[in-house]
């Protein structure tokens, strides 16, 4: 096929709003799905799944940032071999996005617990009773 100037220019700006479009619906639909099901369960008195607890989410999120960092390493080499441009910010963009993100997640790790030494280390000390004053000391001698 011999395709002119025109097709190649109208072809390469239809592509990516085709491709988001269909992300979009994608998202809307899984959206859809998920909001029929938890109808469902509510309709039929089941109890509703538990929300992820803030660990799981901080590791889906740090899943998430290394998945797209590594996807914009790969654009930002594939992109290389064309020489420097603008173009490579198709892939500098997601990978420095997550970085981002991977940064974000290990911020929001939450501190790890102080650790005290085990309990078989500590030993109790032993009271000894002491005169207080030097005359309880000489009652005590004269005694003896």
């Amino acid at each position: 096929m011999n395709y002119g100037t025109s097709e190649v220019v109208y072809i390469s700006l239809l592509v990516p709003v085709l491709l988001a479009l269909l992300v979009v619906i994608l998202v809307i639909t899984l959206r859809w799905f998920s909001y029929k099901e938890r109808m469902a369960l509510i309709k039929q008195g089941l109890p509703l799944e538990d929300k992820r607890t803030k660990e799981e989410k901080r590791k889906l999120f740090l899943a998430i940032g290394v998945t797209v960092g590594l996807m914009g390493l790969a654009l930002t080499i594939g992109l290389a071999t064309l020489g420097l441009g603008p173009w490579l910010l198709y892939g500098l963009i997601p990978f420095f996005v997550g970085l981002a993100m991977i940064l974000a997640s290990l911020i929001m790790m939450p501190s790890k617990p102080k650790k005290e030494p085990p309990a078989e280390h500590w030993e109790p000390v032993e009271t000894v009773e002491t005169a207080s004053t030097e005359s309880e000391v000489w009652e005590d001698e004269e005694e003896n």
